[in-house]
């Protein structure tokens, strides 16, 4: 495990640290794989602990991290308690951290829109705006703080920063009149006072994803696959709205039903080691548990039609359009057998049929993301075959017009041998993969047991583990 991962895992402490530092060590080094600083990936994850060790250690509370986002931006976009959050977010603001600094690659929201929008969390937006956050600044949408907090028609984050902020308490007078501002340009109080039916609730927030994703698409240049009037983003925005209304939902915060959208854009393809070292322990049976999490989690908002792609190493067993449930029945049926041909059967399974055929007659319809799952590194196929594979799509999607991450891979490993992590470490550090391909770095039937029989549980650490977070492309 490197420093990078302690840090995320919050299993960085000092005497870690000290011996990191006895090598060639810059502690504002960018993490080659999520271009991440240490402090900004302890800051996205939680780690109070570890923020406040770093920081001890001379971490740069100001060093920018990909896509010019500082520390307290990913202390305000990350999943935490709000203590967590409270106190990262102080402790950052303590080392010189600036409170404002938007992010360009998201809409230009700074940390207090972020908090706003995402977590809607009074708490927060009140130390933010105590600590300076400008509340009159705006997005690339013309949007300031106000109008966001209105538009999510929380009453308690209008308050928080209405009653907080500087210009808004220097008198009893001033406040009132700029409460009769918001009355008539936003209508305030309306927003304050009505009750909104659900139905009044789910058209706005059908309004609110759909111009979400309409931003995703055009940010990743996807609109060759979905316009602004397509079926299948409408039935994605309505079963969304929906599932924000679901109290029962795996899905409890915002911020995870829209990464949901823009996952729900791929079209997921599973594909399956069923050589024969996986009749080793409960591999199988792991396999099979996460990947009809996996399907369920891609299949929640999509049109009924629409399902994943299933495709084994070995067998030729395969299918389309597949349900959770019908993954199920499928992986029970085939039995392991053969080799660990990764690369060559990504090609021939996969590749070809799903990707390169359908660019040669224009008929590719979504963008792709291929989750692998493997227990060994490759044989008696090279290493090199699955990396040249992986680079090989890039340039052919390059070729034909459209981005290298129209395909993205995701590599998640079963078993725990040396060979598969020294597999796995060196396709995370090729910087010509970091693009496009994402490895989770524990063993998925350690994972399988430590959530032992809870679905539910298990469906939400897919969710948050095997999907490929934000610092992939497939989610801003």
């Amino acid at each position: 495990m490197g420093i990078f991962e302690d840090a995320r895992n919050g299993t960085l402490d000092q005497s870690k640290l000290d011996q990191y530092k006895t090598v060639t060590f810059d502690i504002d080094a960018l993490d080659p794989k999520t271009g991440l600083t240490l402090l900004a990936t302890a800051s996205l994850k939680g780690r109070t602990d570890v923020v406040k060790l770093l920081l001890q250690n001379n971490a740069s509370a100001t060093k920018l991290s990909r896509g010019d986002r500082t520390p307290v931006w990913f202390a305000a976009m990350g999943s935490m308690k709000t203590n967590d959050r409270a106190e990262i977010i102080r402790l950052l603001h303590t080392h010189g951290a600036d409170i404002n600094k938007p992010s360009p690659r998201n809409r230009n929201y700074t940390p207090l829109m972020k908090v706003i929008v995402d977590w809607e969390d009074p708490a927060i937006i009140h130390q933010l705006v105590d600590l300076g956050a400008n509340v009159a600044a705006e997005n690339f949408d013309r949007e300031t703080a106000t109008m966001l907090a209105i538009k999510m028609k929380n009453h308690a984050v209008i308050r928080a920063l209405d009653g907080n902020s500087p210009r808004l308490s220097v008198s009893a007078v001033a406040s009132g009149v700029i409460r009769g501002i918001l009355e008539s340009r936003y209508q305030y109080g309306d927003i304050r006072d009505a009750s909104c039916s659900r139905e009044a609730r789910e058209s706005k927030t059908i309004e609110e994803y759909t111009t979400d994703l309409i931003h995703f698409i055009t940010d990743n240049r996807l609109s060759d696959f979905f316009k602004k009037d397509d079926p299948f983003l409408k039935t994605l925005v309505h079963k969304a709205a929906k599932l924000k209304s679901n109290p029962e939902s795996t899905f409890k915060s915002d911020k995870d039903i829209r990464d949901l959208l823009k996952l729900s854009l791929y079209q997921q393809v599973i594909y399956c080691d069923d050589s024969t070292s996986m009749s080793a322990g409960n591999r199988l049976e792991a396999q099979r548990r996460i990947v009809k999490r996996v399907a369920k989690v891609a299949t929640y908002i999509i049109p009924e039609k629409d399902g994943v792609e299933l495709r084994f190493i070995n067998s030729s067993v395969s299918g389309s359009g597949l349900r959770d449930t019908e993954i199920e029945a499928i992986m029970t049926s085939v039995k392991p057998a053969g080799d660990t041909d990764i690369g060559q059967n990504l090609v021939s399974k996969i590749l070809k049929p799903l990707v390169y055929d359908k660019l040669a007659n224009k008929e590719l319809r979504r963008p792709l993301l291929v989750s692998i799952i493997t227990d060994g590194c490759p044989e008696p196929e090279g290493s090199n075959i699955l990396r040249d594979a992986i680079r090989d799509c890039g340039k052919r999607l390059i070729n034909a017009g459209y981005n290298s991450d129209v395909v993205l891979f995701q590599l998640s490993r079963i078993g725990n041998s040396r060979a598969s992590k020294e597999f796995f470490d060196d396709l995370q550090n090729d910087k010509q993969l970091q693009r496009v391909l994402y490895c989770t770095t524990d063993g998925l039937e350690k994972a399988c047991e430590d959530v032992d029989q809870n679905e539910d549980q298990l469906e939400e650490w897919v969710y948050v583990t095997v999907v490929p977070p934000d610092e992939l492309s497939v989610v801003v």
